[in-house]
């Protein structure tokens, strides 16, 4: 059992979570570059609903009992959609609600990640409550979400933080996973009328109790000497999602980074209360992380 309060550590093993369309192929590819970098176990799940009808039948209630040449040919085409695939690659052909069955697998497997695409550049799919919305809000595990094609390791990650330990806790497991990346902070706070409400003196007070805040939360936050002394960091007023997008475009961000609470997908009330909407903005790949992780789910 890790110990939660420790910074994560790059999970051993990994699970992709795909429908074998030609969405997935991005996140198929991004799962398989982190197989390789952190040297874990990769886990492919592809769930049948229930009633599909394979080549020999009506799967059944359990993983084995899938027809074995439907079966076998859903685990050909994973394979060979792979080109480099991991020595320990393992494939699970399951029937089921997509969502509960990957968990499930996610679970008996030990996976510290889980892996999931979207439909099209952008959360189209969002109101259609999709499996990887799905996850995104019942997985006690990180879950990344990859919208561009990989080219190699991630260069730059923009975190978004409120200054909880919420999203310390997710700029700590993104530091600790992705280390020779160059990292960015980012602190957006939606004030309505804003200029209305603060005259210049407090605006100039406010300005400088945020800059304060934001120097305490990167101080108290367990990071590398060389994260640390690199490390960029960003206020802004706005919309968070708008916020956070502008800046992961402005720098060519290829991951943004949340924290969130363990139950309910949304930041605290500073940072705005709907991180489904910040997942849905970012121009990149998006990984949120759980503060806190059931016993269940530690990696291995």
């Amino acid at each position: 059992m890790g110990n939660p309060d420790a910074v994560a550590q790059p999970p051993r093993s990994i699970l992709l979570a795909t429908d074998l369309e030609a969405h997935s192929d991005r996140a198929l590819d991004r799962a398989s570059v982190l197989a390789r970098q952190w040297q874990a176990k990769l886990h492919v799940v592809h769930v049948l609903r229930p009633g599909f009808q394979g080549s020999e039948g009506v799967f059944g209630d359990d993983e084995p009992s899938a027809g074995r040449e439907e079966t076998g040919r859903l685990e050909r085409q994973i394979r060979r959609d792979l080109h480099d695939a991991p020595d320990d690659l393992v494939v699970h052909i399951a029937e089921g609600e997509p969502a509960d069955r990957i968990l499930e697998i996610a679970e008996r497997e030990g996976c510290g990640l889980v892996v999931a695409g979207t439909r099209g550049p952008v959360f189209a799919d969002l109101v259609g409550q999709s499996t990887t919305v799905q996850l995104l809000r019942r997985s006690p595990w990180p879950v990344l979400v990859v919208k561009s094609r990989p080219h190699g390791a991630y260069r730059k990650v923009l975190v978004g933080t409120d200054f909880t330990p919420e999203s310390r806790q997710g700029l700590e497991t993104a530091a600790a996973w992705f280390a020779d990346a160059g990292f960015a902070l980012m602190h957006a706070l939606d004030i309505p009328h804003r200029s209305l409400l603060l005259d210049a003196d407090r605006g100039q007070a406010f300005a400088l109790m945020e800059y304060d805040a934001m120097q305490s939360f990167a101080d108290g936050a367990r990071l590398s000497e060389g994260i640390r002394r690199e490390l960029r960091t960003h206020i802004e007023h706005g919309p968070p999602e708008i916020m956070l997008r502008r800046r992961a475009i402005a720098d060519d961000a290829d991951l943004t980074v949340i924290g969130t609470l363990r139950r309910g997908l949304a930041f605290r009330v500073l940072v705005g209360g709907n991180a489904t909407r910040i997942v849905e903005a970012a121009p990149g790949d998006v990984l949120t992380v759980r503060a806190t992780h059931p016993v269940a789910a530690t990696a291995r």
